[in-house]
C-alpha cells in the first residue's frame, strides 16, 4: 500500500514538472517582447500556465516573493542574489559596472569672518553696504576661504565595497557629494571626477549615482512603503528591462529554460505597475522595514517610526532604484550594531554579486562590521590619510609605531589615529520643499511634476469650495437669478481660485522660505487688491501705474463680475452701464470673457514660473562660520594637547579622577536612585493594524519590565530597533502624554512626582531640539540660568559652564549659531555634543540620555563617554540607550538592561570586566554559541537573541530571564531600595520652578531678544517690506489727504487707510506664524524639563513684539504720512501712529495666538483667513456701520478691524469741517455714513489695547493648556 502510494506521487510530480516544462516551451516560442511581460506559474486548481505579469495580484505577488526568497535560509538574500547571478552566467550575458576615478580633487568654501559672519538685523543691512563697496572696489568683504579637500586623489573600484573613515570636519560628506556629482552651491570644485573614463558634464550622474545623505528628509505624512513605492516609480528601472530582454533572447538561442518563479520575479520587477511594489517588498525585507511598513513616517509633532527606522526609509529611498554606484554619508546613524551588520552585509552581497560600486561613511562601524569591507579610505583635516585593503592598514600603522591596543576596534583606532583637531499653500509648498530639493538631486522627475499635481488636485477642491460660497452668498446678497449669470459667476470664481492657488505656490518656490514667502505673499495680494478697480477706479490710477493696473488679474476678476450682473435683466441697461462707468469700469459684455482668458493665461503663468522656480532655484539658506583665527588656533592646539594626553587610556578604565568628579568646582547635589517595577505602556491599536485582523484594542508596547537604576552606576539601555528603549525612557522621566501606564516607579523609595522629579534630572534626547538662532554658549547660560538653584550666585554658575563646555569639547564652538537641522549652523555630532551639555550644566542627579553617540565618530563617542563616565562617577545616576556601541565604549557601561521586541527584557544585570558577565550568562543558555575572539559583546548579545534564533532554539529569552536567578536578584534588589529609612526625605521644593516667575520671565525675554536681533528674514524683511508698502502706497494716493471736495475723496482715502492697515496687518500676522511654531517644539522640551512655566514664556513672547512693530510703523507711519499728505499737526501724527501700532500690534498677537490653538501651520494658515476675511468684511470700509442690518451690527463692535479704521480715519477727518459737493460737512459725511464720531476716540485706545490683551490672554491660556506633541 506504502509503495503504491509513493509511487502515485512520484507520478503526479513527474506530470506536474512536465506541465511545467510544456507551458515554458509555449512561452520561449513568444517574441522576447511578449515573454518579458508573461511568465508560467502554478495557477489556483494547481497546473501551471501562463500568466500575463500585468495581471498579477497581490496574493499572487506575495506567494511568488516569498517562494522565490527562502526565508527560513539564513543566507536567503545571499542566496537570491547568487540566483539571480547565475542566471545571467549561464548565457554569458555581463552586467554593466562602474569604476570611479577622482584626481586633484579640491574642494574650498567662503567663510565670514569675525562677528560679522552672525546673522543679526544690523549686519544685515550693513552686509548689504558691504557688498556695494565690495563690486566697486571701495573695501573687502570680511571672508576667508577655507580648503575642505585637499589634492586627494584614488579609486573606487566596482565589486569591492570601500568604507571611508574620518573625523568630523575631515571632508567626508564633501568627498561623497563631490564623487556623486552633488557638490552644494557656494562650495568651488577643481580637479577630476570620472566614471569609466567619463567626466560628470559628460552624461546625467543621478541616473547612475545615488548619494545618501545623513539627515532624513521626508513626507511625515506618508508611511513607510508610500515612501518607497514612490521613489521606485520615479526612478524606474534604468536598463534592467534591456538586460532583461537581452538575457531572454540568449536563453531562447540557447534553449536555456529558467526558474519559472525567478523567471517571473524579474519579470514583476521591470514591468510598470509591479516593479515598485516587487522592488519595495524586497527592500523592506533586507532593511528590516517590513514590521513597520504601513506605519507613517511621522516627525517631530506627529508620531511615526523611530529615528533608527527612519535612518533605514533614507537608505531604502535609493537602494529601491536602479543606480549603479551608491555613495552612503553614516548611514548607521541610530541603528542597532546588529541591525547595521545585517544592512552593511547585504549591501556587500549586492556589490560582490553585482560588481556594484559603493563608498560608505560609517562613524563607528564595530569590528565584525569593518571586517565586511575589502577597501578603507582614511580621511584626515582634507587629505587621504590611507587608501587600500582593509587588512594591510594596521600593519601600515604598526610600521609607523602605532599599535591597536587591545580589545579597540580597528575602525576606532583609525579614526583617532589621524584626528588632530575638533574643530495654506505657502506654508504647504514650503513645507515640502526639503523633500522636493532632495528628490530634485536624485533626478526623480522634472520639476513640472512635482508643480503640475498640485494644480490638478486643487482643481476638485477649488470648484467645491466655490460652489459653497457661491451657494450661501450669491442668493442672500440678491444676484440676478438667471441660470447663464450664475453659471458665468460661479466659473470666474471657480477660475480664480485657480489663479490664485498657482500664485502662491508660486511665490513660495521663488522664495523657498516661510517669513519672506508671507511677506511677498502679502505684497502679492497688496497689488492685486489695490489695482482691482475698486480701491481706486481706473481713471484715478496715475498714469506712470497703469502697468500694475492691467497686469491684476484681480481687475479681471472684478471687471467679469460686474459686468456679469449688472449688464444682466434684472438691472435697467442705462442704469447697469450708470453704475459701471462711475466706477470707471468697462460696459462692453464682452469683457465677461476677457476675464476669463486673462485669468486662465495668469494661471499657466505662474505654474511656469514655479516649474522654472524649483527647476534652477537651490535650497534657501546658506550656513555661516564665524572664522576667529586667534581663537581656532588656540582650540585647535589644546584639542592636539587633550588627544595625546588621553589617546593611550582605555575609557573602561577611568576612575574617580575625572574633570567634573575633583577638578575646578563641585556643585552639590543629592544622589538619588530609580526603581520601577512591572511597567506595563500600551497605546490604542492603530487602524491600520485593526485592518489587517488585530483584534486587541490595546498595543503593547512595553510588558511588565522591572529595573533599578543606582547612582555610581552606569546602566546601557541597549536593544533592536523598536524594543522599547526610548518608550520605557520617556515613561520613567515622565515625557509620555499618551497611552497608558501601568506600574510603580519610586525615586529613593518614595513614589515618584513629576514637578519635583523634573529638577532633579536630566533628559538628553535622541532629537536635537534647540533654539536656532542662539550661540552654544548662550544655550547653555540659558539653560543653567533656569535650572541651577537660585542660590549658585552668576560667578559659579559660569564656571561651571566653561567646565562642562571644556569636558564636552565645545570652547571653538562657543560663538557659533545652533542654526537649522540640515541647512545651516552645527553639524549632527556637534549637535549632540551640545545636546548632553545643555543637560550637564542643569547640574542632575538623574540624567537619561536617549542615543548619547548617535551621529558621533570613534573619538567624539568617546569624549562623551568619559564625560559621561566622569559624570556617574560624582555620585549621580545615568542611563543611556545605545545602539552600536564599540567594544571600549560598551564596556564602559556598569550595568546592562536589554530590552527585545514587545518590550521586555532578556537581561538585566552587571556586564563584568570584559563582558565576562553578559557572556557568561547567554552561553550558559542552552544552544548559544560562543562568542568568537574579539567579537564585539554587544553585537553579539543583539545577534543571538533575534526572534529567528529564538525559532531556531525553540526559546524565549525574556521567559529564560523571568525564571533564572538573575531576575529573582534584581527583584531582591527593588524590594531592598524600595525599604524607606526612618530618617529618609523624600525630594520636596519649595517651587515647583527653580527660579522665580521674575527670572523666569526675564531669561525668556533675554532668549527672545537675541533670537529676534538674528531673525534677518523676519525683522530686517518686514522693517523693510513696512518702507516698501509706505512708499507703494504713498506713489499710489499720491497727496490725495489734500483733496476734501468731494465724497470720492473721502471714499479714496479711508479706502487707502482700510487697504494698507489690511495689508501691513495680515503680512505681520502670517510672518510671525512660523516663528512661534518654530519655537513650539523647543517650549515643549524645556517645559517638560522644569526649566520655567508657560506664563513667563508667552509673555516673552508677546512683549518682544512691540519695539520690533514700534520700529516697523514709525518706518510706515512716515513715510506715509507724508506722501499722501496727511495734516502736519503733532496730534493727529501721533494719533495715526498710535492706532496704527495698536492695530498691527493685535494682528501680530493674533497670529501668535492662532499658532498656540493650531496643530501646525497649515491650519494656523487656513484659520486665519476665515478669521480676518470675516474682520474686513465688517471693517467698515466695504460695508459701513449704518448700512449692515440691523441684526449683524454688534459684529462691528466685537471687531477690532473696525475699530482700528475707525481711529486713523476719525484721527484725521474728525474736525474736518470743509463742505463737500452734496453740501454737508466731512464730519456729517462721517457720522452719517460711516458711523464714526470724534468724541469716542479715547474709547477706540481702549478697546484695542482690550483687543491686544484679550489675544495675549487666549495664547497664553493655549500654550498652557494645549499640547499636540504626541509622546
Amino acid at each position: 500500500m506504502t509503495n503504491s502510494s509513493s509511487r502515485q506521487k512520484h507520478e503526479e510530480e513527474d506530470e506536474e514538472e512536465a506541465m511545467k516544462w510544456a507551458a515554458l516551451e509555449q512561452l520561449q516560442r513568444l517574441p522576447t517582447y511578449d515573454r518579458a511581460r508573461k511568465a508560467v506559474l502554478r495557477g489556483v486548481t494547481g497546473g501551471f500556465k501562463e500568466i500575463d505579469m500585468k495581471e498579477l495580484g497581490f496574493v499572487e505577488r506575495r506567494e511568488l516573493f516569498d517562494r522565490v526568497m527562502t526565508m527560513d535560509d539564513e543566507d536567503w538574500h545571499g542566496e537570491y542574489l547568487r540566483r539571480l547571478k547565475s542566471r545571467f552566467d549561464r548565457v554569458s550575458l555581463n552586467l554593466p559596472t562602474i569604476e570611479v576615478r577622482f584626481e586633484d580633487l579640491n574642494v574650498t568654501a567662503e567663510a565670514y569672518v569675525g562677528s560679522g559672519a552672525v546673522p543679526t538685523v544690523g549686519n544685515s543691512f550693513v552686509s548689504v553696504i558691504k557688498g556695494v563697496f565690495d563690486k566697486i572696489g571701495v573695501c573687502r568683504m570680511d571672508k576667508k576661504r577655507i580648503s575642505i579637500l585637499k589634492n586627494v586623489s584614488g579609486m573606487i573600484k566596482p565589486g569591492r565595497l570601500t568604507l571611508l573613515l574620518g573625523p568630523p570636519g575631515s571632508g567626508k560628506s564633501t568627498l561623497l557629494q563631490a564623487l556623486s556629482g552633488k557638490i552644494e552651491s557656494g562650495l568651488k570644485c577643481t580637479g577630476k571626477v570620472t566614471y569609466n573614463g567619463h567626466e560628470l558634464h559628460e552624461f546625467v550622474p543621478e541616473r547612475t549615482a545615488a548619494y545618501i545623505g545623513q539627515y532624513d528628509v521626508h513626507l511625515p505624512r506618508l508611511t513607510v512603503r508610500e515612501t518607497l513605492n514612490f521613489s521606485a516609480k520615479c526612478q524606474g528601472v534604468g536598463t534592467r528591462y534591456d538586460m532583461l530582454a537581452e538575457l531572454l533572447r540568449r536563453e531562447k538561442d540557447l534553449k536555456i529554460k529558467p526558474d519559472p518563479y525567478l523567471d517571473a520575479l524579474m519579470k514583476a520587477s521591470v514591468l510598470k505597475g509591479h516593479k515598485e511594489n516587487v522592488v519595495t517588498d524586497y527592500v523592506l525585507k533586507v532593511l528590516g522595514l517590513d514590521i513597520c511598513a504601513d506605519t507613517i513616517v511621522g516627525d517631530n509633532m506627529k508620531r511615526g517610526i523611530s529615528g533608527g527606522q527612519k535612518k533605514r526609509v533614507t537608505t531604502g529611498e535609493m537602494l529601491v532604484g536602479p543606480v549603479g554606484a551608491l555613495f552612503m554619508d553614516n548611514i548607521s546613524d541610530g541603528l542597532d550594531s546588529s541591525t547595521t551588520y545585517q544592512i552593511i552585509k547585504c549591501i556587500k552581497q549586492m556589490i560582490h554579486v553585482f560588481d556594484k560600486t559603493a563608498l560608505i561613511s560609517l562613524l563607528q562601524p564595530p569590528p565584525e562590521t569593518f571586517e565586511l569591507f575589502d577597501d578603507v579610505i582614511i580621511l584626515g583635516e582634507g587629505r587621504i590619510v590611507y587608501q587600500g585593503p582593509c587588512e594591510n592598514v594596521l600593519d601600515l600603522f604598526e610600521s609607523m609605531g602605532f599599535k591597536c591596543p587591545e580589545r579597540k576596534g580597528t575602525a576606532d583606532y583609525l579614526q583617532e589615529m589621524v584626528l588632530f583637531s575638533g574643530f495654506f499653500e505657502l506654508p504647504m509648498t514650503i513645507d515640502k520643499l526639503p523633500v522636493f530639493y532632495k528628490q530634485r538631486s536624485f533626478s526623480f522627475y522634472p520639476s513640472w511634476a512635482f508643480s503640475l499635481p498640485a494644480s490638478v488636485i486643487n482643481f476638485p477642491i477649488s470648484f467645491v469650495e466655490v460652489f459653497v460660497v457661491v451657494l450661501i452668498t450669491y442668493f442672500l446678497i440678491g444676484y440676478d437669478l438667471t441660470i447663464s449669470s450664475i453659471l458665468k459667476h460661479y466659473l470666474i470664481l471657480a477660475l480664480s481660485g485657480q489663479m490664485s492657488y498657482g500664485l502662491f505656490r508660486c511665490i513660495a518656490a521663488v522664495t523657498r522660505n516661510h517669513v519672506v514667502a508671507n511677506t511677498m505673499g502679502c505684497l502679492a495680494v497688496m497689488w492685486l487688491t489695490t489695482f482691482n478697480g475698486y480701491v481706486l477706479s481706473r481713471h484715478q490710477v496715475h498714469e506712470w501705474l497703469t502697468w500694475a493696473y492691467w497686469t491684476s488679474p484681480l481687475m479681471y476678476i472684478q471687471t467679469a463680475i460686474s459686468v456679469n450682473e449688472f449688464l444682466s435683466k434684472s438691472w435697467k441697461h442705462d442704469l447697469g452701464v450708470a453704475i459701471l462707468k462711475s466706477r470707471g469700469f468697462f460696459v462692453e459684455t464682452y469683457w465677461y470673457w476677457i476675464g476669463i482668458l486673462a485669468l486662465i493665461i495668469s494661471t499657466i503663468l505662474f505654474n511656469i514660473v514655479t516649474s522654472l522656480a524649483l527647476a534652477f532655484l537651490k535650497q534657501y539658506g546658506v550656513s555661516k562660520v564665524a572664522v576667529l583665527p586667534t581663537e581656532c588656533e588656540e582650540a585647535t592646539n589644546n584639542n592636539m594637547l587633550g588627544y595625546s594626553r588621553t589617546r593611550t587610556q582605555p575609557l573602561s578604565g577611568i576612575g574617580t579622577t575625572g574633570t567634573c568628579g575633583d577638578k575646578k568646582l563641585r556643585i552639590p547635589f543629592k544622589p538619588l536612585f530609580l526603581t520601577f517595577n512591572d511597567i506595563t505602556y500600551s497605546v490604542d491599536t492603530p487602524k491600520v493594524m485593526k485592518d489587517k485582523g488585530l483584534k486587541e484594542e490595546k498595543l503593547i508596547l512595553l510588558n511588565g519590565v522591572s529595573g533599578a537604576f543606582r547612582p555610581g552606576v552606569l546602566t546601557a539601555l541597549m536593544g533592536i530597533s523598536g524594543a522599547g528603549k526610548t518608550t520605557l525612557m520617556d515613561v520613567l522621566a515622565g515625557r509620555k502624554n499618551t497611552g497608558y501606564i501601568q506600574g510603580e516607579i519610586n525615586v529613593s523609595g518614595f513614589p515618584k512626582k513629576q514637578d519635583s522629579f523634573a529638577r532633579v534630572s536630566g533628559y538628553c534626547e535622541q532629537f536635537d531640539i534647540h533654539s536656532p538662532l542662539l550661540t552654544v554658549y548662550e544655550s547653555l547660560q540659558y539653560s543653567a540660568w533656569l535650572r541651577l538653584p537660585p542660590n549658585i550666585d552668576k560667578n559659579t554658575r559660569e564656571l561651571f559652564i566653561e567646565e562642562v563646555m571644556e569636558l564636552i569639547e565645545l570652547e571653538a564652538l562657543r560663538e557659533m549659531l545652533v542654526g537649522y537641522v540640515g541647512v545651516s549652523g552645527l553639524s549632527s555630532e556637534q549637535r549632540k555634543r551640545m545636546t548632553i551639555a545643555v543637560e550637564l550644566v542643569a547640574n542632575p542627579s538623574i540624567l537619561f540620555m536617549d542615543e548619547p553617540t548617535s551621529g558621533l565618530d570613534a573619538r567624539a563617542a568617546a569624549i562623551v563617554m568619559r564625560t559621561v563616565r566622569n559624570t556617574v562617577n560624582t555620585g549621580r545616576t545615568v542611563v543611556c540607550t545605545i545602539h552600536q556601541p564599540s567594544i571600549d565604549i560598551f564596556e564602559s557601561f556598569d550595568e546592562l538592561f536589554l530590552l527585545t521586541r514587545g518590550g521586555e527584557e532578556i537581561y538585566v544585570g552587571p556586564i563584568g570586566h570584559h563582558s565576562s558577565q553578559l557572556i557568561e550568562y547567554f552561553e550558559g543558555l542552552r544552544g548559544v554559541g560562543k562568542i568568537k575572539k574579539g567579537y564585539n559583546p554587544a553585537t553579539w548579545a543583539l545577534e543571538v537573541t533575534t526572534r529567528t534564533q529564538e525559532d531556531v532554539l525553540g526559546v524565549r529569552f525574556a521567559e529564560v530571564y523571568k525564571n533564572s536567578n538573575l531576575h529573582r536578584r534584581n527583584k531582591d534588589l527593588i524590594e531592598e531600595l524600595n525599604k524607606v529609612s526612618p530618617h529618609a526625605q523624600d525630594i520636596h521644593f519649595s517651587t515647583k520652578y527653580s527660579q522665580s516667575y521674575l527670572i523666569q520671565f526675564i531669561a525668556c525675554l533675554w532668549k527672545q531678544y537675541k533670537s529676534y536681533w538674528r531673525n534677518v528674514p523676519y525683522n530686517a524683511v518686514r522693517l523693510c517690506f513696512a518702507a516698501g508698502v509706505g512708499i507703494m502706497y504713498g506713489v499710489i494716493f499720491w497727496r490725495l489727504g489734500e483733496r476734501k471736495g468731494t465724497r470720492q475723496d473721502i471714499f479714496n482715502s479711508v479706502g487707502a487707510m482700510s487697504t494698507v492697515l489690511g495689508f501691513l496687518g495680515s503680512q505681520s500676522s502670517a510672518t510671525v506664524r512660523p516663528i512661534a511654531m518654530a519655537e513650539r517644539t523647543v517650549f515643549y522640551r524645556e517645559t517638560v524639563a522644569g526649566m520655567y512655566s508657560a506664563l513667563p514664556y508667552a509673555f516673552a513672547q508677546v512683549l518682544i513684539e512691540i519695539p520690533y512693530t514700534m520700529a516697523q510703523v514709525c518706518i510706515y507711519g512716515v513715510i506715509i504720512y507724508s506722501m499722501i499728505g496727511y495734516e502736519w499737526t503733532p496730534s493727529k501724527f501721533f494719533l495715526n501712529l498710535s492706532f496704527t501700532f495698536l492695530t498691527i500690534l493685535y494682528y501680530i498677537y493674533t497670529g501668535i495666538m492662532l499658532t498656540a490653538v493650531s496643530s501646525n501651520q497649515e491650519t494656523a494658515a487656513i484659520l486665519n483667513g476665515i478669521i480676518f476675511t470675516s474682520l474686513n468684511v465688517f471693517s467698515g470700509f466695504t460695508i459701513p456701520r449704518p448700512r449692515i442690518p440691523v441684526w449683524l451690527r454688534w459684529f462691528t463692535y466685537v471687531n477690532p478691524t473696525w475699530w482700528g479704521l475707525y481711529g486713523v480715519t476719525i484721527s484725521q477727518y474728525g474736525d474736518v469741517e470743509t463742505k463737500l459737493e452734496t453740501g454737508e460737512t466731512v464730519v456729517e459725511f462721517m457720522k452719517i455714513y460711516y458711523g464714526y464720531e470724534s468724541d469716542f476716540l479715547w474709547l477706540v485706545f481702549v478697546v484695542l489695547i482690550a483687543f491686544s490683551l484679550l489675544f495675549v490672554f487666549i495664547y497664553v491660556f493655549s500654550v498652557k493648556t494645549l499640547n499636540f506633541q504626541k509622546r
